[in-house]
């Protein structure tokens, strides 16, 4: 693919990390998304510009936004991406006027646990995930696509940690808050609190960052309504933000409690597109 083979429709977002575009390919009019990155002097963002490439290239899920192509465009590498036509997670929950149901949460929840573990399988540490990072699609935008992976982390191996400071406040794990090494189980923190986030529509921590930070290494525990999602969905909240990372469950864990188990089952006969989990 090249610039002359799409027409821009709108800029969707625009960041350090580059600028978004709602595009359309001119020969059979499907949407993607090109998210275009000034290749300058700045090394740095150079190579992050093309460790996305590398992770996007790596994942094939369903759960995970899909990388198509990229192509360098006056001085910009231009990545093709999957478009997910009904917004983030982000904005679904800011808009709800009621809580969602449990069958809701369960059908968000289980797909971006799927994703998630396809992506830990590959051995990324995603490093920002939170709702704004997580895609609606489908008819009905009930189909969940993890995605932005400008900051993630690709390891050498399953066992590797890293160690820079990155990602959003809201959703950190103490040990990055700690300036320690961390691993995919930061991963596991941000999605006990995305968890907490679908039951509840607010999220974990909040506040100015100092009370964030302190609230995160405190321990602190916050309770979701039971009567409306089980006790079984509290205690996933509760493992996932343990203190010590080795104390958190990995993907393949959590998948394997019955409430999510079953769901999961459901979750792939109703959408029909979802890989099969068992």
């Amino acid at each position: 693919m090249s610039a002359n083979t799409y027409n821009v429709l709108s800029q969707l977002g625009k960041g350090a990390f580059g600028t978004v575009y709602l595009c359309e390919r001119k020969h059979n009019k499907l949407k993607i998304v090109v998210k275009e990155i000034s290749l300058t002097a700045d090394n740095e963002k150079s190579q992050t510009a093309k460790n996305e490439v590398q992770i996007l290239r790596s994942l094939n899920n369903p759960n995970v936004i899909k990388y198509h192509d990229n192509f360098i465009k006056d001085n910009s590498l231009c990545i093709i991406m999957e478009y997910a036509s009904h917004g983030n997670l982000y904005e679904l929950l800011k808009n709800r006027q009621q809580r969602l149901s449990f069958s809701e949460v369960m059908k968000f929840f289980c797909q971006i646990v799927m994703g998630l573990k396809h992506i830990h399988q590959k051995k990324v540490v995603h490093r920002d995930l939170k709702p704004e990072n997580i895609f609606l699609t489908g008819k009905d935008g009930d189909v969940v696509k993890i995605g932005d992976f400008g900051i993630s982390k690709l390891l050498a191996t399953h066992t590797d940690k890293t160690s820079t400071l990155i990602g959003t406040t809201n959703y950190l794990a103490p040990e990055i808050c700690d300036g320690l090494p961390y691993d995919k189980k930061s991963d596991i923190w941000s999605l006990g609190c995305i968890l907490y986030e679908l039951c509840e529509l607010h999220r974990y921590f909040d506040g100015s960052i100092t009370d964030i930070i302190t609230s995160i290494k405190s321990g602190k525990r916050k309770q979701i309504d039971i009567n409306t999602y089980s006790l079984d969905l509290q205690n996933i909240i509760d493992i996932t933000v343990q203190i010590p990372p080795e104390n958190r469950p990995e993907c393949v864990n959590i998948m394997a409690y019955p409430i999510m188990a079953h769901n999961i089952t459901k979750l792939c006969v109703n959408l029909g597109n979802l890989e099969d989990e068992k």
